[in-house]
């Protein structure tokens, strides 16, 4: 292991502190906890209790469909101050939203989101979560209560149905959101 260690250019941590590589292992008593970071990818940073957090900053490049949660839709409460902490209280507009991934911890990820529809048809509202049965609702990826929408085309012709879900899809996109996420309130990941 020593002669890994001794080639490793980037950061390490034994047990929980900062090491280099011309650390001697065979003082080690006991059981070892290792972690080698790359140098690129560890930025420190202090949390509000003054602690030390570690946040991976990778270069992501992938796009990103997530699905939370129904509590990342809400705001703070003394039972969950989520978002008080981490997000100025401002919560999620929508369960689903697609958008990148900017940074990440162990535990959460930070993304920047917008409202969109990926497919043709949606088969889970974008705004609660709960199954789509209606096929008008489903073009608009939303049902007909959190959509505010007709059950039925209320429209005279295909056509005009479809132009009214592409205006609707245009104003979607402009629901943006950016913040933390918990990675246990991920439902779905999907990258685009």
């Amino acid at each position: 292991m020593q002669n890994i260690i001794s080639k490793w250019n980037g950061n390490m941590e034994l047990n929980g502190q900062a090491i280099n590589n011309a650390f001697d292992f065979s003082k080690v008593k006991g059981g070892v906890r290792l972690m080698l970071y790359p140098t690129s990818q560890i930025v420190e940073s202090k949390t509000t209790e003054e602690k030390p957090n570690k946040v991976q900053t990778f270069d992501f490049t992938g796009t990103y469909r997530v699905t939370v949660r129904q509590y990342m839709t809400k705001p703070s409460s003394p039972e969950f101050d989520f978002m008080e902490k981490w997000n100025n209280d401002i919560p999620m507009p929508l369960v689903t939203m697609v958008g990148e991934k900017v940074k990440e911890t162990r535990g959460m990820v930070y993304m920047k989101l917008h409202g969109d529809i990926t497919g043709t048809v949606t088969e889970r509202c974008l705004c609660c979560g709960k199954p789509i049965t209606n096929p008008v609702s489903k073009y608009f990826g939303m049902g007909p209560v959190c959509g505010q929408h007709n059950y039925v085309n209320p429209f005279d012709s295909e056509e005009e149905l479809k132009q009214a879900v592409a205006d609707y899809r245009k104003k979607l996109q402009h629901i943006t959101w950016e913040g933390w996420i918990i990675k246990s309130a991920i439902v779905e990941e999907v990258e685009l």
